[in-house]
């Protein structure tokens, strides 16, 4: 389903979904945080504990357009369907020159009202509630291969994805401030390290258990200078990295 900003980035004849004036909102605010505050006894202050991201909530206010009833119902069928069976979607945004992503559920029920004819055009307001549990966007894809700097282009820290080429044996991966992963044994084929989800996953997809005897992920800091990666042995090493922003 597409929502544009405004009729006239639609086809010759204008009719769809748009975002109304300032209906747009939490993709480009910031989130709320989350931190425990826990008093220093005897003394001034607190003691300094973690904050972390909350959730990202973004609301859609719009209207539609349509030339008949039946397009009407059809635009409201496309509104109603966002995120029904409870399962995750894909919201991508092209804005400033950017396109980003974001993974998100349903957060309220969406709401459809009918606003009468004008101008020849049935009309409608509408209003999508999504929540992403992972609050960061995420950008173009950049691969960075061994003993390469690694950049991340966002404005937070990007996790990397290790691409480990075919080859035989173990092999150590040494990266920021002397991180390493240890695989001890590994698949012939090629094959990939995620620091997301933590573990060694063939190409197709399947855990590894047990392959990695060390692991010290890392993250790519936005901007210079930036990560470099290398490996031992004559496997290939290659640093995936997302754009990621907050």
């Amino acid at each position: 389903m597409q929502i544009l900003s405004r009729p006239d980035d639609g086809p010759s004849r204008v009719e769809g979904l748009f975002v109304g004036p300032d209906g747009f909102n939490g993709w480009d605010d910031g989130v709320d945080v989350r931190r425990e505050s826990v008093d220093r006894p005897g003394q001034h202050g607190e003691f300094d504990l973690p904050v972390f991201n909350g959730s990202r909530v973004i609301s859609v206010d719009g209207h539609a357009l349509a030339w008949s009833e039946y397009e009407l119902g059809q635009l409201r069928n496309r509104v109603m369907g966002v995120g029904a069976d409870g399962g995750r979607q894909v919201i991508s945004v092209e804005h400033q020159g950017d396109t980003l992503h974001a993974t998100v559920r349903r957060g309220s029920k969406p709401t459809f009202v009918d606003s009468g004819i004008r101008h020849g055009m049935h009309r409608a307001r509408f209003a999508l509630f999504l929540v992403a549990a992972d609050p960061r966007k995420y950008g173009d894809v950049h691969e960075f291969p061994a003993g390469q700097v690694a950049i991340n282009r966002g404005n937070f820290p990007a996790t990397p994805r290790l691409m480990v080429g075919a080859g035989s044996g173990g092999y150590t991966v040494t990266g920021p401030n002397g991180r390493q992963v240890v695989v001890g044994t590994a698949p012939a084929g090629a094959h990939y390290i995620d620091f997301v989800s933590g573990g060694l996953f063939t190409a197709a997809g399947v855990r590894q258990v047990g392959a990695i005897t060390v692991y010290q992920p890392w993250t790519i800091p936005p901007g210079v200078p930036g990560v470099t990666a290398t490996i031992s042995g004559s496997r290939t090493l290659t640093q995936r990295v997302t754009d990621t922003y907050i």
